[in-house]
């Protein structure tokens, strides 16, 4: 039997389907994850610009009186330039291990080939309101998305560690069910949402799950999960971190609100049987 036969069992993947996450202890080497994590502090030192978050290049960003970068780092995993090779192929192996492929079967209940979409390198505490990742990239139906997220230090209640309000994997509130119109840009139309959202989820009374983490764990959440991060103490604080989006390659795909896009494909490349990975040259 396969790791991925082996892993794909209903209660996880129950689970998932009915609170949205789940947390996967020891899923990935400790010894490399700290490997990767050494050449992750060695951006503090580079001095020339990268892809950040917000999709600019941009050079290191530093919380006042501090050495640790705010500016998160954009597809890390595809091409960072030297002295950072070392770092770009250690993150390229975890986001398409076959670890990671199992526990994505496993949560999908069938062998999916994955795009990895985006990876967002983040060195600190990102203070991030509740959302949805659902808004960046979804599936056709909407909740087939995963975001994985993958601690790269040991995070304790103290460290700024994710949150996710358990949710039903497939449960998609639209504009309309908020009681919102579709006026106004983009920007303006996820703000309004977000706002609606968190009044509507906290009328609710909801739990919030926040695992304690160490290297090696993994946390997936679908696209359609509540998600937000809780400050860190004291602020700023380290908190190495891969964060992770991925969708199945046989799925039409979108955003929240344009579903599915007025195309058909975009420039892929095969890493193995498991994973591709977009090609942002277009």
């Amino acid at each position: 039997m396969t790791i991925i036969e082996k892993l794909t069992r209903r209660p996880v993947r129950e689970h998932y389907r009915r609170r949205g996450y789940q947390v996967f202890r020891q899923v990935f080497s400790r010894e490399h994850v700290a490997t990767v994590a050494e050449h992750a502090r060695e951006v503090s030192r580079y001095t020339g610009e990268l892809r950040r978050q917000n999709g600019q290049f941009e050079v290191n960003d530093f919380f006042p009186g501090t050495r640790l970068v705010r500016n998160s780092i954009l597809h890390p995993h595809l091409s960072l330039p030297e002295p950072l090779t070392a770092l770009a192929k250690g993150l390229f192996d975890l986001v398409t291990a076959e670890q990671l492929a199992a526990r994505l079967h496993q949560l999908d209940g069938r062998n999916n080939h994955y795009v990895v979409h985006q990876s967002l390198l983040f060195f600190s505490v990102q203070t991030t309101e509740l959302h949805l990742d659902s808004w960046s990239v979804d599936t056709q139906p909407l909740g087939r998305s995963h975001t994985a997220w993958i601690p790269l230090q040991d995070l304790d209640h103290r460290s700024g560690v994710p949150s996710v309000v358990p949710w039903p994997r497939d449960r998609a509130l639209s504009e309309r069910d908020l009681g919102l119109d579709a006026r106004g840009s983009r920007d303006e139309r996820y703000e309004r949402y977000h706002q609606a959202l968190r009044r509507h989820i906290l009328e609710e009374s909801p739990e919030a799950a926040t695992p304690l983490l160490r290297m090696g764990d993994l946390v997936v959440w679908s696209s359609l999960t509540p998600h937000f991060t809780l400050p860190a103490q004291a602020f700023p604080a380290a908190r190495l971190s891969l964060q992770v989006l991925l969708r199945p390659i046989d799925l039409r795909w979108g955003d929240f609100l344009e579903q599915p896009f007025d195309r058909t494909s975009v420039a892929l490349r095969q890493v193995n049987r498991h994973f591709s990975v977009r090609d942002f040259a277009e």
